[in-house]
């Protein structure tokens, strides 16, 4: 004798909507981040290829360990000697009012000079590249960025 399946029962559908709504938080959470977490390379100095470039005065500026900081102008109609300077720490701290002027002189000799870019070194401290950055922009130079290690 056959016996007849009972096709009458009943689906819980609480738990799979209960799937669903998470996977729309990790959805919603997801695209935010990416919105957020999203930059514009082409605002970036050396993202597009070298016959693109344009050759714009930029000062580096290297954070030594020790407060010393040297400073390198690239591409800029200065002096030699100013083009390549070392600046010796002040107490162990680096010497700010020292590089607020020298920047100040390499602005009136390079009118262009609106780009400076530091490089720390792997034991700087962070307060040493934030206050670097200030002075410099005392002097006017407003585009600055920080180089990778």
């Amino acid at each position: 004798m056959k016996h007849k399946r009972h096709l009458d029962f009943e689906l819980n559908l609480i738990p799979f909507i209960d799937l669903l709504s998470v996977c729309i938080c990790f959805l919603l959470i997801t695209a935010v981040w990416i919105q957020i977490g999203s930059m514009s390379a082409k605002q970036a100095v050396g993202g597009q290829p070298a016959s693109e470039t344009k050759k714009s005065p930029t000062m580096w500026m290297y954070l030594e360990n020790n407060g010393d900081i040297g400073l390198d102008v690239k591409d800029a109609h200065v002096p030699a000697k100013m083009a390549r300077l070392k600046v010796q720490n002040k107490a162990g701290k680096p010497d700010y009012e020292k590089i607020t002027s020298i920047v100040t002189d390499l602005r009136n000799l390079e009118p262009q000079l609106l780009t400076a870019l530091v490089q720390p070194k792997a034991g700087s401290v962070y307060e040493d590249i934030i206050t670097a950055m200030e002075s410099v922009k005392k002097a006017g130079i407003l585009n600055l960025g920080v180089s990778p290690l």
